[in-house]
């Protein structure tokens, strides 16, 4: 599918707390987890369609914003900061990925 698959799945978890509770204990670092609840609600798309919109999410920077690290301090979860907890991880896997020669 694509980007825009991706996008109305995190408006749809964000917009009801008991999927929001769900996600939560999804977590954010087992894609496979990810891609399967996000099939329970309906939506259909993969790791690479998953990554690219968080991505493009983040823009042209990696770091978390004043706002994303309010909402970690705080407790709360929103699909930005979701996103970027994954793009951080993502980044850090191709880079880990790249200097010891070996694949996810």
């Amino acid at each position: 599918m694509s980007s825009s698959d991706v996008k109305a799945f995190f408006e749809k978890v964000n917009s009801d707390p008991a999927l929001v509770a769900k996600a939560k204990a999804v977590g954010t670092s087992d894609y496979d987890k990810v891609l399967a609840f996000a099939k329970e609600l309906g939506f259909s798309f993969n790791q690479k369609d998953l990554l690219t919109h968080l991505a493009d999410s983040l823009g042209d920077s990696s770091e978390l914003s004043e706002g994303d690290l309010d909402s970690v301090a705080g407790g709360t979860v929103s699909a930005t900061a979701v996103g970027a907890a994954i793009a951080v991880g993502t980044a850090v896997t191709a880079v880990t990925a790249s200097t010891s020669g070996s694949g996810w």
